[in-house]
C-alpha cells in the first residue's frame, strides 16, 4: 500500500500562508515514508476551508520544494478544454520531471459549459475530456503543440465517480479509480469492486482513497481532536448527504443506523491500531493508495506532525511498499 498527503488551501486565509505551512508538513511527510502530495480543486463564492481552483499551478509550485511525486485529488473536469489540460498537465509534468498524476472528477452541474470545458452530459463531457487530452499528449509525441508530457503516454490519470459507468471508465479508459474523501465505505469497497472486475487482464490495478486522518495514543484522545479539528470539514460533507456522520460530529456518540461513528466512518481517527485495522480492510477490497488528509485548514500543524509521525513509526513500516 502507498501513501500519499492529501493538502487543503480555501480561501479563508492567504494562499503564501497556507503554502508556507505546508512546506515543513511536506518535509516531515517525505521522511515518514509518504511518496506523494495531492491537491483537490474546488470554486468558491465565499471564503471556504476547502480547495482552491488552480491545483497545478499549487502542484507546479510544490515541485520546486519537494521530491514527492505530485497529484491532483481532484480536478474537475468540466472546468478544462481538453487541449488546455494536456498542456497545463504536461507543462508541471516537465517542471516536475515526470512526477505528475492526474486525478479527474466530473465536477458539478454549475460549471458545465462555463470554464471553456465540455458543454455535454456528465458522461459525455468526462470521455471528451479523457479523449482529448490522450490525444494532444500522442500528437506532442509528432507534430502537435509543445512542450509535451516527461512521461511517456503522459502523467497517470485516475478516474473518480461513484457510478458504475465511472468504475468502468476508470477502467477501461483510465490508469486507476479514485475516491473522494466524502465516499463512503460502503461506496469504496463497491467501486473497488466494479473496477476491478472490468480491468483488463495484465493490467496492475490502482484503488486510490482521500481519507481524512488523525491518530493519537489514545482513542478518547484521537476523536476528541478530531471533534475539534475537522469540525468544518464534518459538517461540510455532513450537510451534503455524503456519509453517515452527524452534521455535527460527536466523538462521544453512541452509533446507531443512522448515526454511525468511529471505525464504521470513511475516517482514519483512532490508535495507531485503529487506523492499521481499517486500513487492512481498504487492502482487502483492492485499495492500493491512500491519501492521508491530515491538515484541513482549521488543524494545528502540531497536531498534524503528530500523526505523520505515527504513520512514520506504525503505518508505513507495516503496510507500506
Amino acid at each position: 500500500m502507498r501513501f500519499g498527503f492529501a493538502l487543503d488551501f480555501g480561501s479563508t486565509l492567504p494562499f503564501a500562508e497556507r503554502l508556507r505551512t505546508a512546506e515543513p508538513l511536506l518535509a516531515r511527510a517525505r521522511e515518514a515514508g509518504i511518496e506523494s502530495v495531492w491537491a483537490g480543486e474546488s470554486y468558491h463564492h465565499r471564503p471556504g476551508p476547502f480547495h482552491l481552483p488552480a491545483p497545478l499551478l499549487t502542484l507546479a509550485h510544490l515541485a520546486a520544494l519537494t521530491p514527492l511525486r505530485l497529484g491532483t485529488g481532484v480536478l474537475l473536469a468540466r472546468a478544462y478544454h481538453p487541449r488546455r489540460l494536456a498542456l497545463e498537465a504536461a507543462m508541471v509534468d516537465q517542471i516536475s520531471e515526470g512526477r505528475l498524476t492526474l486525478g479527474i472528477g466530473l465536477g458539478e452541474d454549475a460549471l458545465r459549459g462555463a470554464l471553456g470545458g465540455p458543454d455535454l452530459p456528465g458522461g459525455a463531457a468526462f470521455d471528451a475530456l479523457l479523449d482529448g487530452v490522450r490525444r494532444e499528449w500522442r500528437d506532442a509525441a509528432g507534430d502537435g503543440l509543445r512542450p509535451g508530457p516527461v512521461q511517456p503516454g503522459g502523467p497517470p490519470i485516475l478516474v473518480g465517480g461513484f457510478s458504475e459507468a465511472a468504475a468502468v471508465r476508470a477502467a477501461t479508459a483510465g490508469d486507476g479509480w479514485y475516491a473522494a474523501t466524502g465516499y463512503s465505505d460502503d461506496l469504496v469497497r463497491t467501486q473497488a469492486a466494479r473496477y476491478l472486475a472490468r480491468l483488463p487482464a495484465g493490467r496492475e490495478p490502482l484503488v486510490a482513497a482521500n481519507r481524512l486522518c488523525l491518530i493519537a495514543a489514545d482513542r478518547a484522545t484521537a476523536r476528541a481532536r478530531a471533534a475539534h479539528h475537522f469540525r468544518e470539514v464534518y459538517e461540510f460533507y455532513g450537510a451534503l448527504g455524503a456519509w453517515n456522520l452527524p452534521v455535527v460530529y460527536d466523538p462521544t456518540a453512541t452509533p446507531t443506523p443512522g448515526n454511525t461513528v468511529g471505525d464504521a466512518a470513511p475516517v482514519l481517527v483512532g490508535t495507531p491500531d485503529d487506523v492499521l485495522a481499517h486500513l487492512r480492510r481498504y487492502r482487502e477490497w483492492g485499495v492500493t493508495d491512500v491519501h492521508l488528509r491530515m491538515a484541513p485548514v482549521a488543524a494545528s500543524a502540531e497536531v498534524a506532525l503528530e500523526t505523520i509521525s505515527y504513520v512514520a513509526e506504525r503505518i508505513v513500516p507495516e503496510l507500506g511498499g
